[in-house]
């Protein structure tokens, strides 16, 4: 999921990204980042996807079928720095911990902003043709923010079906719920032709 941040005067000055990579073990990686000259993350790298920018990673545990919330939060105390967060939130009365994902860090003061898109992408072992990409399911929600006074403000979230290098040569569907005409959940399946699980 990616996410807007901007300058003092309400100007764009850069894109960060906050995502889960679910693992086979129980465990999930959530990576926080900034991309461009204007991040840094000293408990991380100097880096994002190969380029200018900062990149931090935190191992967690998760489940599959389990509902997250993945939160980026501007430090009260010190506007320089992002703070990133997952929640398990499957069950709305007994919610999991909030856990925290190292900090990034902005050469200036910043404020969160913008429309940004997410997406879902291969990660690991590299594939070189579509009959290697196995079933895939999921979701994702609207995202929303709350302000310093707790009022919470929902997004929209809208999909433009398959995308990416594969999209012609995957099958799947998807389903866009919508309330009061705003699009509130997506959710997906996929898989590549030709995929045959090898046992």
């Amino acid at each position: 999921m990616q996410f807007g941040v901007n300058n003092e005067e309400g100007k764009p000055l850069a894109r960060g990204y906050i995502g889960m990579q679910p693992r086979e073990d129980g465990k999930a990686l959530i990576v926080f980042s900034g991309s461009g000259s204007h991040f840094n993350a000293p408990q991380g790298r100097s880096e994002f996807d190969g380029g200018k920018g900062a990149s931090n990673s935190t191992l967690v545990d998760f489940k599959f079928g389990n509902k997250y919330n993945l939160t980026v939060e501007l430090d009260s105390e010190d506007p320089h720095k992002l703070k990133g967060f997952v929640q398990d939130v499957t069950d709305p009365d007994n919610l999991g911990p909030k856990q925290h994902v190292k900090d990034i860090y902005v050469d200036q003061k910043v404020a969160l902003s913008g429309s940004e898109s997410g997406f879902v992408e291969h990660y690991g072992s590299k594939i070189s043709r579509s009959s290697q990409i196995a079933p895939t399911s999921g979701g994702f929600f609207a995202p929303f923010t709350r302000d310093d006074k707790g009022d919470v403000k929902v997004g929209e979230i809208k999909s433009n079906g398959l995308y990416g290098r594969y999209r012609n040569s995957m099958v799947g569907k998807q389903l866009v719920i919508k309330e009061a005409g705003k699009g509130k959940e997506v959710s997906f399946s996929f898989q590549g032709v030709g995929y045959e699980k090898k046992i």
